[in-house]
C-alpha cells in the first residue's frame, strides 16, 4: 500500500534531507515508511534537492528506510508526531561488505520544515504522569510557556494562559472535530467540569504559534488530540482509581482552625480494548471512562446571633407590628438560620475578635460587646457523576484510500451547589454529550494527498435546582448581605434555570502537492452551530442586597440615612420563549513551503476567516437603534424608538479576517547537524464569544431586569421593593407597546437595565512573532530558547456603567428634556455596553530541555522556563476573569488607557517540569534479586513553580454606594501617597495570625484609622484616584489626595507544587503481554500551602489578610465544584494492561 500524507490537527507528517559523506544531495533515493502497529507501507524519492516528504501520517511509531544504488541501505525507527512534521535528514554512506545500517534510536524531535512553535504530548507522558482527575486539558500544564491558573472559582474562567494570551484564546480539536463550545472558546467539559478522555488518547500535540495555514480558529494557539486506534494485535487496559479521607492530609486552615479532615470519596476507572477486525484493512477500538464522587464542601457560615434576631424582631415589630408580613418574613429568616448549625457554632465574626457587625451597633451593647454573629464550620458531601463511552473503527480502503469514524457520548450530573443552610436550596449541573466524525485520506499519485472530515455534535448543559418548588416555599427570593463579614446568603439562587442545548456539524478538507522543491497546501472548513435556549427564569425570585447591617435590622432602609443604609432588590421578569439561535463559521487558507535551499525553508501562508454575527431566524433580539452613546437621551422620546424589537441579528462584524503569515527554518551548520533556527511573524484571530447574543435575546423589553432601593424589604408588606419592581415592569411592559416616555410611566416608576454594543464589533486581533534556536544532542537530548512576543488589538471591553453619573469622569445628572449634554439616559439603570477597543502586549523568552535516557532505566525528562511580562486594558476575553484578584471591568470606561497595566496572568518567572522514569532496581543490585521484585518500578512526576499573581486593591463599599449612579464596575482604592514597593507576604499574612499582612489595615484596634494604612479610608473617594485623608472631623474630613494606584499593582505570594506517582507492574502468568500494575499517586506531594490573594477590600475588616489556599484547576474531585483539593492527597491506581 502506497499512501501520500500530510499534517492536519488528525495527522502528523515526516520530511527530511538525504545527503552523502561529501553533504551533496541525493536525489531518486527510495524512501519508505511502515506503519508499525498496522503493518501499512508507504513510499516515495527523493526529489532534485533530496528532499523527501510524507503527508497526513498517523501518529505513531514508524520504521524509515532509505536506498539509492551505490550506497549501503540505512533503517532507522521514527516516532510521527501529531502536528508539525518531524525532521529527519540523513546521510547515507557509500556501500560496503554490509549493506545496510540500523539505527535503532528513535529520530530526534528536530523541526526544520516551518518556524511552527508547538509541543508534543506523547502516549507515555498522558498516561503515566499523574493527572487529578484525569482531565485532558491538564496535559497542556506542562508545555513551554504555560502559566496555571490556580485561583480557581466559579467567576474565572481559563486552566492557563500561554505565552501571555487570554484562557479563552484556543481551540481544541479532537481528530480534527471542534471540542469548544463557542459561547466562552471554552473546551465542552462534563458535569464535574473536568474534560474526560484521557484514556483514548493517543498523543496531544500544543501549537502555541502556528505559522502554517491549517492553525486557526483561535489566537492563543490550537491544541490538538488524536485519539487511539486498533492494530494488528488485540491490546486494550482496565484502569481504577481511589481516594478517600484516610489517605488526604487536613487543609492547612482546617487544621489551624482545628478541624478534621471532610470525608470525601472519589471512585474513577477506565477501560479500552481495540484490535483488528480484518487483519491489514479493518481495526477498532473502544472506550469507557468515569468518575463518580461525594464532594467534601467546606463552609465557613456565619449567621445571626441570638441577641441580634431577638433586637432585629423587637425592632420590626415596633415598626411594622407583630402580626405583619414583615414579622412573619423575617421570622422565617431567623428560623431558617437557626436551623443550620451542627451545635458546634462559636459566638463571632471570621475570628474570635470579630463580632459581626461591620460597624453596625445598639446602645444595648450589640456590636460593642455582644456579637451580632455566630459562626460554624459546616461539610457537606453529595453525589456526582459523569461518564463516556466511545468507538473507533479504522478502515484502510485500498492502495490510496483511508478512512476512519469515531462515535462518543457522555452524560453526567454534579453537585453545583450545595447550600451550608439548607439542601432544599441546592443546585445540579446536568450535561450531556453526543458526537461523532468521519475522516477520509486520499492520496494522488506520489506528490499530492487530500483528507477530509465531516462531524457533528449536540452538546447540552443545564444549571437547575434540584426542588425549585420546595426551595420557593422555604423562601421566596434570594437574601445576600452586602457587608464582608455579616451573614451567610440565604435562599435557592438555582431556583430559576438556565441551559442550552448546542448542536453543531462540521466539514474540513486539505489538499496538499509538492512539485520542485515547494509544497503547496490548501484548505476549507465550515461549522454551523445552533443553539436552542428555552426561557431563562434565573433571578425571577430577585436578590436582596442590603448594604448595610442596619438597613436590614431596620426593615430595607434606615430612613436617617437612606443614601448609605438601604437595601436593593435586582429582580428579573421575563416573556422570552423558547429561542434558536445560529452561528456559521468559515476559513480558507493557501500556503507553500519552499525549499529555497537543502539547508533553508521558507513558509508563507495566507488564512481568511468569516464568523458570522449571531443570528436568530425569528427575530428574537432586541437592541438600541444605534451605539447607546449615539441614540437620543431624550427622557421625552418613547421607549418603543429607542429599542427596535424582532431583530434578527445583533450588531455587525468583520466580514472576512485576513492572516498573512510567514516563516522560516534555516539549519545554518548543514541538515548534518542538529542546529535549527526559527521564527516568523503573522496575524491571529479571536472569535468574539458567541456568549454575547445572549445579551440581546434577554435584553429589554423581553427580559427585563430592575434594581429598586429604598423600601421594604418584606414581599408581602404594604410597600415592599417586591412591589416596587412588579409594578415598574408591569408599567413598562404595557408603556413600551403604547409608545410611552419616561414621564408618562409615572414618578414611582423605576427605570430597567438595557444592554447594547458598538456600531461595529471586531474580532481581537494578535500580532505574533518569534525568533527560536533549537538543538539536538543526539537522538536523546533537545534543547530550545526562544523569544516571543505578540500585539493585541480589538479585544473585548464590557462596560456595565455606561449611563452612570455623578462621579469622575461621568455627567454630573441624567439629562432633561430637552437634553443638554453631557447628561445620562434616564429611561435606563444600569447600561452594559460591548465594544472592542482594549489592547495588550507580550513579550517572553522561554528555555526548554527534553532528555529522553535508557541507560539508568528508560525515561524522560521535559523542564521549561518562562520568563515573560503580559500588560493588557482588560483580561482573558473581557466576560470572566482569570483569576478572583483583579476585575475585568474597568474602573473608568472613559480612560481605558489608565487600566493598562500587568495582565491577570502577567507571572515574571514561571517553569514546570514532568518526568517518568523505569528505576533501575535490578542493574542497581548488579543483575541480582528476584524478578518479581527488582523490575517493573517506575515513578513519575510534575513540578509547577511561579511568581505571585497580580491583584488590584477595591473600595467594594464605596462601588455599592455608586450604584445609585448606575455605577457598576469596581472602584480602586485610593493610595495615601505613591504607592512604594510591593510588600512580600505569606503564611504570617494569614487570618489565622496576621502578624505580617500583604497590606498594613485600614484601622487600629479601637477602631480609628491607621496614620500607615496605604489607601484612604472606604467610601472616602471623590473621584477616580482622589479623595480625602482622615482628618479631625472624621475618616473622610482630612487633605485631598490624588495618587494613581494602577491596575494590578500588588503581587499575591508565590505558588509551587510538585505531583509524584510511583508504580509497580508485574507479568501475568500465562497471559502474553499482560501486566499488572499497582501504584499510588501523590497529588501536592510535600503538602505544601499555596496562600492565595488576601483580601483585597479596603472596607473589609480583614482587609490584606489571606483567607485560602490556591489549588490547581482541576483535581480528582473534579472542577470548581467546591472540593478542597489544596492539600496532599493520595490515590490509589491499579491497572491491567495486555
Amino acid at each position: 500500500a502506497c499512501e501520500l500524507k500530510s499534517q492536519t490537527t488528525t495527522s502528523g507528517a515526516l520530511a527530511g534531507v538525504v545527503i552523502d559523506q561529501t553533504n551533496a544531495v541525493v536525489p531518486g533515493a527510495d524512501v519508505e515508511v511502515e506503519d508499525l502497529a498496522k503493518g501499512t507501507t508507504q513510499s516515495t524519492k527523493t526529489d532534485t534537492y533530496g528532499a523527501y516528504r510524507f503527508f497526513f501520517l498517523p501518529p505513531g511509531r514508524y520504521a524509515l528506510r532509505i536506498t539509492h544504488a551505490g550506497f549501503r541501505d540505512q533503517k532507522r525507527a521514527v516516532y510521527v508526531t501529531l502536528g508539525p512534521p518531524v525532521s529527519v535528514n540523513l546521510t547515507l554512506e557509500i556501500a560496503q561488505a554490509s549493506t545496510t545500517v540500523n539505527v535503532t534510536d528513535e529520530a530526534p524531535l528536530v523541526q526544520a520544515e516551518n518556524g511552527d512553535a508547538s509541543a508534543t504530548i506523547n502516549q507515555e507522558q498522558i498516561s503515566e504522569v499523574p493527572n487529578p482527575g484525569n482531565d485532558l486539558t491538564y496535559v497542556v500544564q506542562t508545555a513551554p510557556g504555560v502559566v496555571m491558573s490556580t485561583d480557581t472559582s466559579i467567576n474565572t474562567l481559563g486552566h492557563f494562559s500561554i505565552l501571555g494570551m487570554p484562557g479563552t484564546s484556543y481551540q481544541y480539536t479532537n481528530d480534527g472535530m471542534n471540542e469548544n463550545e463557542n459561547g466562552n472558546n471554552q473546551s465542552m467539559g462534563g458535569s464535574l467540569g473536568l474534560v474526560l478522555g484521557q484514556n483514548q488518547i493517543q498523543e496531544a500535540t500544543i501549537v502555541s504559534t502556528g505559522y502554517s495555514g491549517q492553525f486557526g480558529g483561535a489566537a492563543g494557539g490550537n491544541i490538538n488530540y488524536i485519539t487511539k486506534s486498533g492494530s494488528r494485535e488485540f491490546h486494550g487496559n482496565a484502569q481504577y482509581y481511589w481516594n478517600g479521607r484516610v489517605l488526604n492530609a487536613n487543609d492547612w486552615f482546617g487544621k489551624a482552625f482545628g478541624n478534621p479532615r471532610p470525608f470525601s470519596i472519589a471512585n474513577q476507572w477506565a477501560g479500552s480494548f481495540g484490535g483488528p477486525i480484518s487483519k491489514g484493512k479493518l481495526f477498532f477500538f473502544l472506550d469507557s471512562e468515569g468518575l463518580r464522587l461525594l464532594i467534601p464542601q467546606i463552609y465557613f457560615v456565619t449567621i445571626p446571633s441570638p441577641e441580634f434576631e431577638a433586637a432585629t424582631i423587637a425592632n420590626i415589630d415596633s415598626k411594622f407590628g407583630p402580626t405583619s408580613a414583615s414579622d412573619a418574613f423575617y421570622r422565617r429568616i431567623f428560623d431558617l438560620y437557626d436551623a443550620a448549625p451542627a451545635g458546634n457554632e462559636v459566638a463571632s465574626g471570621i475570628s474570635p475578635t470579630d463580632l459581626g457587625c461591620a460597624g453596625f451597633s445598639l446602645p444595648n451593647g450589640l456590636g460593642v460587646t455582644i456579637p451580632c454573629s455566630r459562626s460554624f464550620i459546616k461539610t457537606r458531601g453529595r453525589p456526582s457523576q459523569d461518564a463516556l463511552t466511545s468507538g473507533r473503527v479504522d478502515w484502510n480502503l485500498g492502495n490510496n484510500d483511508r478512512a476512519f469514524s469515531r462515535i462518543q457520548g457522555q452524560h453526567g450530573l454534579g453537585a453545583f451547589a450545595s447550600d451550608a443552610i439548607n439542601p432544599v436550596f441546592d443546585a445540579d449541573y446536568d450535561v450531556s454529550l453526543w458526537q461523532g466524525q468521519l475522516v477520509e485520506t486520499h492520496t494522488f499519485g506520489s506528490t499530492a494527498a487530500s483528507q477530509f472530515l465531516v462531524a457533528g455534535s449536540d452538546y447540552y448543559f443545564a444549571w437547575k435546582s434540584r426542588n425549585p418548588a420546595q426551595a420557593f416555599l422555604a423562601f421566596p427570593t434570594v437574601l445576600n448581605f452586602w457587608s464582608t463579614g455579616t451573614f451567610a446568603s440565604l435562599g435557592g439562587g438555582g431556583i430559576g434555570a438556565y441551559g442550552v442545548d448546542m448542536k453543531r456539524y462540521q466539514l474540513s478538507e486539505d489538499l496538499v502537492k509538492a512539485k520542485r522543491g515547494h509544497k503547496f497546501g490548501f484548505g476549507a472548513s465550515l461549522e454551523r452551530t445552533w443553539w436552542t435556549v428555552p426561557p431563562n427564569t434565573v433571578n425571577a425570585v430577585g436578590q436582596l442586597n442590603p448594604q448595610t447591617l442596619d438597613a436590614f435590622y431596620q426593615g430595607g432602609f434606615d430612613s436617617a440615612n437612606s443614601s448609605v443604609d438601604f437595601t436593593s432588590l435586582t429582580q428579573s421578569f421575563t416573556s422570552q420563549s423558547s429561542v434558536l439561535v445560529s452561528f456559521l463559521n468559515y476559513s480558507l487558507y493557501g500556503q507553500d513551503e519552499w525549499h529555497a535551499r537543502t539547508n533553508l525553508t521558507l513558509s508563507l501562508g495566507l488564512r481568511a476567516e468569516h464568523y458570522s454575527t449571531p443570528f436568530c431566524a425569528t427575530g428574537c433580539f432586541a437592541r438600541t437603534a444605534g451605539p447607546f452613546d449615539s441614540i437620543s437621551h431624550d427622557p421625552a422620546q418613547p421607549y418603543n424608538k429607542a429599542i427596535l424589537l424582532h431583530q434578527k441579528h445583533v450588531f455587525s462584524t468583520d466580514k472576512i479576517l485576513w492572516a498573512p503569515r510567514f516563516s522560516f527554518a534555516w539549519q545554518p551548520f548543514g541538515v548534518s547537524h542538529n542546529s535549527v533556527f526559527r521564527g516568523g511573524v503573522g496575524f491571529f484571530y479571536n472569535p468574539l464569544q458567541d456568549g454575547l447574543a445572549e445579551s440581546f435575546y434577554i435584553n429589554a423589553p423581553i427580559y427585563n431586569v430592575y434594581t429598586v432601593r429604598r423600601n421594604n424589604l418584606t414581599p408581602n408588606e404594604t410597600t415592599s421593593l417586591f412591589k416596587d419592581a412588579f409594578a415598574s415592569n408591569a408599567a413598562f411592559v404595557s408603556g413600551f407597546a403604547a409608545g410611552e416616555t419616561l414621564e408618562s410611566l409615572g414618578t414611582n416608576f423605576t427605570p430597567p437595565a438595557l444592554n447594547t454594543s458598538a456600531a461595529k464589533m471586531h474580532a481581537p486581533q494578535y500580532q505574533k512573532w518569534s525568533l527560536e534556536w533549537q538543538q539536538a544532542f543526539g537522538a536523546k537530548t533537545a534543547t530550545s530558547v526562544g523569544y516571543f512576543g505578540h500585539h493585541g488589538i480589538h479585544e473585548l471591553v464590557v462596560n456595565p456603567s455606561a449611563n452612570a453619573f455623578g462621579f469622575g469622569s461621568f455627567p454630573a445628572a441624567p439629562c432633561s428634556s430637552p437634553p443638554v449634554p453631557p447628561c445620562t439616559d434616564a429611561r435606563f439603570a444600569q447600561v452594559t455596553q460591548y465594544s472592542t477597543n482594549a489592547v495588550s502586549n507580550y513579550h517572553g523568552l522561554v528555555f526548554s530541555l527534553r532528555r529522553q535516557f535508557s541507560g539508568l532505566g528508560n525515561g524522560l525528562i521535559q523542564f521549561n522556563y518562562t520568563y515573560g511580562q503580559a500588560l493588557d486594558e482588560v483580561s482573558n476575553g473581557g466576560l470572566f476573569s482569570f483569576t478572583g484578584g483583579s476585575s475585568v471591568y474597568p474602573q473608568d470606561p472613559n480612560n481605558l488607557r489608565g487600566a493598562y497595566g500587568p495582565a491577570e496572568y502577567d507571572v515574571r518567572h514561571s517553569f514546570n517540569a514532568n518526568y517518568v522514569w523505569e528505576l533501575p532496581i535490578k542493574a542497581a543490585f548488579r543483575g541480582h534479586g528476584p524478578e518479581l521484585l527488582v523490575n517493573g518500578w517506575q515513578i513519575s512526576g510534575t513540578v509547577f513553580g511561579r511568581t505571585g499573581f497580580p491583584y488590584t486593591v477595591f473600595d467594594r463599599a464605596m462601588s455599592g454606594n455608586l450604584s445609585q449612579n448606575n455605577y457598576f464596575s469596581s472602584i480602586y482604592a485610593v493610595p495615601t501617597t505613591h504607592v512604594g514597593s510591593e510588600v512580600s507576604c505569606g503564611r504570617n499574612a494569614t487570618i489565622v495570625n496576621a502578624t505580617q499582612p500583604c497590606q498594613p489595615p485600614q484601622f487600629l484596634p479601637d477602631g480609628s484609622p491607621n496614620p500607615t494604612a496605604n489607601f484612604i479610608q472606604a467610601e472616602c473617594e471623590t473621584g477616580f484616584n482622589a479623595g480625602n485623608l482622615p482628618g479631625p472631623s472624621g475618616p473622610c474630613g482630612g487633605p485631598a489626595v490624588s495618587f494613581a494606584q494602577g491596575r494590578n499593582r500588588f503581587r499575591e505570594p508565590a505558588y509551587f507544587n510538585t505531583d509524584f506517582a510511583i508504580m509497580k507492574r508485574t507479568i501475568i502468568p500465562g497471559w502474553e503481554g499482560a501486566k499488572l500494575g499497582i501504584g499510588f499517586q501523590f497529588f501536592n506531594l510535600l503538602n505544601h500551602p499555596n496562600f492565595g490573594f488576601p483580601i483585597n477590600e479596603s472596607s473589609d475588616p480583614y482587609f490584606g489578610q489571606i483567607p485560602y489556599l490556591e489549588q490547581p484547576p482541576t483535581s480528582i474531585l473534579g472542577a470548581n465544584l467546591g472540593g478542597d483539593v489544596s492539600p496532599r492527597m493520595i490515590q490509589l491506581k491499579a491497572q491491567i494492561q495486555f
